[in-house]
């Protein structure tokens, strides 16, 4: 089954997991962004391609690909939201080289210890040698063009945490509209809730459950945001732009940008910088 014929499961590596990130990435492998991706990785590769959630203190740093007892690869590359790895994109299930007969024995074996039936084994043999063959360099190039995307991926994420999701409530998506719209101003959770017409304590829990996030915690997001896209501009100052997506002080900006970006704005506009210096010279 193809990956265009399959919901966008996040596949849990955690039994506890943090419900926040969870829905971050859940809110990420719904935007029309990976939605789109993913459908065009599949038809071009003929590879599935899933976003799952990393368990904490175990995130990969780089691409990993790893063999099966059964010759199938399996790759995952590591979606980063400024230096912190949040997610990470499952693709393969694919031999780099045909299966030699005598290559189903160590599967057939650790079968029978595990008490399979001989029928259970002789289908187990058919999807052995059923697995598709992809040469190496194609699936190189396959894992290449994943890993750039991963970086994109990445630099959006935060962004598309502001559109409206499918699985969203109305009131949560004409909270975010309100938000947005006021994003530079003075904003306290209670005049969000009147003016999509919830009270103050509902409107706290539903917008957590949609989001994943807190009031407090979106907006500061929201306004990172903004600020990143200000300090692509050369002659824009940290202190100014701080002020102008709505923070009331030079610290509080700094601390919620690192916590968002994982860098200081300082950091972030000196990497922004060398990245399209790079593309210049390419």
């Amino acid at each position: 089954m193809g990956s265009q014929d399959q919901p966008n499961l996040l596949l849990m590596k955690t039994t506890n997991p943090n419900q926040a990130r969870l829905r971050f990435i859940q809110n990420l492998a719904e935007s029309e962004l990976f939605q789109q991706y993913q459908k065009a990785f599949h038809t071009l590769t003929a590879l599935p391609l899933t976003l799952e959630m990393q368990p904490d203190g175990m995130a990969i740093q780089e691409a990993v690909t790893r063999s099966g007892v059964a010759g199938v690869v399996e790759t995952l590359v590591p979606v980063r939201v400024g230096k912190t790895a949040v997610a990470a994109m499952r693709t393969g299930g694919v031999r780099l080289m045909p299966a030699t007969p005598e290559a189903f024995a160590p599967v057939a074996k650790a079968l029978l210890d595990a008490d399979h039936s001989a029928a259970e084994i002789r289908g187990a043999r058919v999807h052995f040698h059923e697995v598709p063959v992809m040469q190496p360099e194609r699936y190189e190039a396959a894992i290449a063009i994943l890993k750039s995307f991963a970086i994109q991926l990445g630099d959006n994420a935060n962004r598309m945490l502001f559109a409206n999701a499918t699985h969203e409530p109305e009131t949560v998506r004409n909270a975010k509209l309100f938000i947005m719209a006021h994003l530079t101003e003075a904003m306290s959770l209670e005049c969000v809730a009147k003016n999509v017409s919830v009270s103050p304590f509902h409107f706290c829990k539903l917008f957590k459950r949609a989001t994943g996030l807190t009031f407090t915690d979106f907006v500061n997001r929201a306004r990172v945001e903004k600020a990143k896209r200000m300090l692509m501009r050369p002659g824009a100052r940290i202190t100014e732009v701080a002020y102008d997506v709505g923070f009331q002080s030079l610290s509080h900006f700094n601390r919620s940008f690192r916590r968002v970006a994982s860098e200081s704005p300082s950091e972030f506009r000196q990497r922004m910088k060398s990245a399209g210096n790079r593309l210049v010279a390419a």
